[in-house]
């Protein structure tokens, strides 16, 4: 398991670090082992045009197909087999968001990961990402074409939020907010009123919004959080589980097997099991 120590706990940085936006074929010759389970620092954005593979995205798998597009967080654990698919990866840091206000990094935080998207929906997010691709390939950008790359990839991911089945509500902003503070927060601040303070809102507010939204209280979703941290340090299998419990701030090591417990029905050695599972 050394390699997921490796890939997992120094997640991969975006390939070309001058280039505030790559786009790249689906098979093209990543500078990682894709083969093996990594994180990125990055976002990515997969089009799948045509053929077929499979992904799991943080221990959900699924299987490839033309038309989808799947949206892929910086942190989250990733394993693609691209098998016969053939499509466009969008790569990019949060950092770009300066360019595309009033659009924010955390709007791109959905409850769905993977969309199976009308023909015509599809094709004008593949023909936008082409046009992208065509101006980042001139070797010298000048500003003109800088904006065109902004202008395109804000026109692309504007439509992204439209894709979710929820609903728009008037609190989804603070929502969206909320979600994308937990993966940076989730291993020292474990209380609702720890994001409230953050974001500088009512426990009331927060938790009204999150039921509208979501139909989970604020609460069930820091749970969630946190129990998806406790799946990828397990995969790591490079602490014990009461290094893990240490590292996550539970009391003791008898709390942080209760919530394993009760959130799963199984012992933390059973979960770590059934995880390593999936990514042999």
């Amino acid at each position: 398991m050394n390699y997921l120590k490796q890939l997992l706990d120094a997640p991969v940085s975006l390939p070309q670090k001058e280039k505030p936006v790559i786009i790249e074929p689906l098979d093209y010759n990543n500078p990682y082992d894709f083969n093996k389970p990594h994180r990125h620092d990055y976002f990515e954005i997969v089009l799948v045009k045509s053929g077929s593979g499979s992904q799991v995205i943080d221990f959900s798998a699924y299987t490839m197909s033309a038309g989808q597009l799947y949206a892929i967080y910086p942190g989250q654990v990733h394993l693609m087999q691209r098998s016969s698919a053939q499509g466009l990866l969008i790569q990019f840091r949060k950092d770009i968001f300066r360019f595309i206000q009033p659009l924010q990094h955390y709007h791109l935080y959905f409850k769905e990961q993977a969309f199976t998207l009308k023909p015509d929906t599809f094709a004008h997010f593949y023909e936008v990402a082409e046009r992208i691709m065509a101006l980042i390939e001139v070797k010298e950008i000048n500003t003109l074409s800088a904006h065109k790359i902004y202008s395109y990839l804000q026109i692309l991911l504007l439509s992204l939020p439209e894709l979710q089945t929820q609903s728009v509500t008037i609190h989804q902003d603070l929502v969206v907010r909320f979600l994308s503070l937990l993966p940076d927060n989730i291993r020292g601040r474990k209380k609702v009123s720890d994001y409230c303070a953050l974001m500088g809102c009512s426990l009331d507010k927060l938790n009204d919004a999150c039921k509208t939204s979501l139909g989970k209280t604020a609460l069930k979703l820091i749970h969630e959080e946190l129990l998806l941290e406790i799946r990828r340090m397990l995969l790591l299998n490079t602490l014990s589980l009461k290094e893990i419990a240490y590292e996550l701030n539970f009391d003791s090591p008898a709390n942080f097997n209760g919530f394993i417990k009760a959130q799963t029905g199984l012992t933390p050695s059973g979960l770590q099991a059934s995880i390593l599972e999936i990514y042999n």
